[in-house]
């Protein structure tokens, strides 16, 4: 169910270079936010979104590619998604009007190694855990090389997921999901292990929990592409 958008529906003097956010009350399946299933038109006409999920606040986000025009009304329109046990969500429609403003930013993927290292290192690594010749589920975060080596691109033990939804959850995620140097933390298992999703398997992790600003700063990393140098 959609809880929230921004901008609201009806909502007037919108900046020409938003940021489209539709925020729902369970996480939805990843594979189903594309740009098949979330449209933005003028009187007909679409505009070109870039779009991905962001698991850790439950929004699909849509960035025109392009400044839109002053004064027009524009409708956003999601229909198709599903959540993570294949129920599909009610279409959402949100109108709004441009002002004369074009002032918008988007910018994630700016956080480094050096940014995330020590949460890895003391959260992930500490006490003998994911350390070591043979660390837990195999997965080594003591050391640029051990994330390196076991967790970028490789395919979780704990699939999680549900065998009789036809979504299937979390079945297949990376621990880090890496393509062609760019990331995607909305099917990267690490995250959903850390805001304890219940499609997990196992216990959420770091066992004593993750605060929000610990999730969002793993998931901004993996949108730089996981760096480790």
């Amino acid at each position: 169910m959609l809880v929230d958008s921004s901008p609201a529906d009806g909502e007037v003097n919108v900046d020409r270079r938003p940021v489209l956010r539709l925020r729902y009350d369970r996480r939805l399946a990843p594979t189903t936010v594309s740009r098949g299933t979330i449209a933005l038109r003028s009187a007909g006409v679409g505009v070109r979104l870039s779009v991905r999920y962001d698991p850790v606040r439950g929004e699909a986000i849509a960035v025109p590619t392009s400044t839109l025009v002053e004064g027009v009304v524009y409708r956003l329109q999601a229909e198709g998604f599903r959540d993570l046990d294949g129920i599909e969500a009610e279409p959402a429609r949100i109108e709004f009007v441009t002002g004369a403003n074009a002032d918008g930013t988007y910018e994630v993927g700016t956080t480094s190694w050096e940014d995330v290292r020590e949460f890895f290192s003391t959260r992930c690594a500490s006490a003998g855990c994911h350390t070591g010749e043979a660390p837990p589920l195999g997965l080594d975060f003591s050391s640029a090389e051990g994330v390196e080596r076991t967790a970028l691109g490789t395919i979780a033990v704990q699939t999680g997921g549900r065998e009789e939804f036809p979504i299937r959850g979390l079945r297949g995620f990376p621990i880090v999901d890496v393509i062609a140097g760019g990331g995607r933390p909305s099917t990267s298992y690490l995250i959903y292990k850390m805001l304890g999703d219940e499609h997990i398997q196992g216990d959420p992790m770091p066992p004593e929990g993750a605060d929000l600003r610990e999730i969002e700063l793993v998931a901004d990393w993996i949108l730089a592409g996981a760096p480790t140098r």
